[in-house]
């Protein structure tokens, strides 16, 4: 009987350990902990893109139904600010919005004035307006009015909290139409500091 001989080759001892060593493993972590200081902030500001994104295309679509609503039914439909989803607050809209139909004409919701829906709270984000500060409304023509304003335009300052140089601006035409704008009215840059 012959043994067998194993190949030609690097030797292993039976009591020897193989894996990585201490500096092999202290490299690898410092490669990584630079990639991922690279690429956590540019996730942060996705995140924040997203969010606002999405708080933007909420109020856009609120704003959209209720014109709506109140060229079909031929009555007045109010978007007002609410921290509870029940009642308009003098809170920022960040907060939340409540649509509701407006029987009465004072853009509050009143004994026997139907809420139509409700928004919950926008994560990550300040919104912010001079024009709507407390309701914007929508008469039966689909014209915008609010208490603050009148019957006229106005803005919305989406800013994500945290990075104040990512504001946007969502004008809402005096027709009652929302659109997204990089500019204010008066062409000056959206500012979230002044916020």
């Amino acid at each position: 009987m012959q043994l067998l001989r194993p190949p030609d080759g690097p030797s292993y001892s039976p009591g020897r350990q193989h894996g990585f060593s201490l500096s092999e493993v202290l490299a690898t972590l410092g490669v990584l902990g630079v990639s991922l200081s690279l690429v956590v902030p540019g996730m942060s500001s996705v995140t924040a893109s997203n969010l606002r994104a999405n708080g933007i295309n909420e109020l856009v679509a609120t704003l959209h139904v209720a014109r709506n609503e109140a060229i079909t039914r031929n009555e007045a439909i109010v978007v007002c600010p609410s921290e509870d989803g029940a009642t308009c607050a003098p809170v920022g809209w960040e907060a939340g919005w409540i649509r509701f139909v407006d029987a009465n004409g004072d853009f509050g919701l009143g004994d026997g004035e139907r809420l139509l829906g409700a928004t919950g709270p926008l994560a990550g984000l300040l919104v912010r307006t001079d024009a709507f500060g407390t309701a914007v409304g929508y008469a039966p023509s689909g014209r915008v009015s609010s208490p603050d304003h009148g019957l006229s335009g106005g803005e919305f300052t989406f800013c994500p909290t945290g990075n104040p140089t990512e504001a946007r601006i969502l004008a809402l035409t005096a027709l009652g139409h929302p659109v997204l704008a990089e500019r204010r009215a008066g062409e000056e840059e959206p500012d979230c500091r002044a916020i």
